[in-house]
């Protein structure tokens, strides 16, 4: 990582550099639906619906990486504030070098700001952990699963709870 990254709140001015980022990002997995990386197109429906809670960009000279948190919501309701890490996202000549870290920490520190309680991710256990995810005992979509994880900002907040994690509107309709 170069002394020069620059993590931010992103604005409307970078939505093409987000969308290129997150389509770099994600062309190994090869999961395209229209001829559009589904997470790209999944970042664009999120702002579209204004689902945005934290959207944060990596920028070195340019954008290399993107971070983004949409709301849920917990049936029944819990009174708690939550939101979904997805995608987290960056360049792929830029990658290994702690920018995805840096966004990780800089996410979780806004989220906390922005009065949230708790954050839900789907990822690889083994390198979320190093941020404090632990998987998640709250049902989702996902089933029982160590790849859903949380991570509580407000101490206990998630303990004992039987609730259903239900994430923004695009997550649905693009069957993620």
């Amino acid at each position: 990582m170069t002394k020069a990254l620059i993590i931010r709140d992103a604005i409307n001015e970078d939505i093409d550099s987000i969308y290129e980022v997150v389509s770099l990002a994600f062309q190994e997995e090869q999961n395209v639906r229209d001829g559009e990386i589904i997470q790209a197109r999944l970042v664009k429906e999120l702002i579209q619906d204004n689902d945005d809670v934290v959207n944060l960009v990596a920028e070195d000279s340019v954008i290399v990486g993107h971070v983004f948190v949409s709301p849920v919501t917990l049936e029944p309701d819990a009174g708690l504030s939550c939101g979904q890490v997805s995608p987290l996202s960056v360049l792929p000549e830029f990658q290994s070098e702690g920018i995805g870290s840096a966004l990780m920490q800089a996410v979780i520190e806004k989220s906390k700001n922005e009065g949230l309680d708790a954050l839900f991710l789907l990822g690889d256990p083994n390198y979320y952990k190093k941020f404090g995810f632990v998987a998640s005992a709250v049902k989702s979509a996902y089933g029982p699963s160590e790849y859903f994880q949380e991570l509580e900002l407000k101490a206990n907040c998630l303990e004992s709870l039987n609730v259903h994690v239900h994430l923004a509107p695009a997550f649905i309709r693009l069957e993620l």
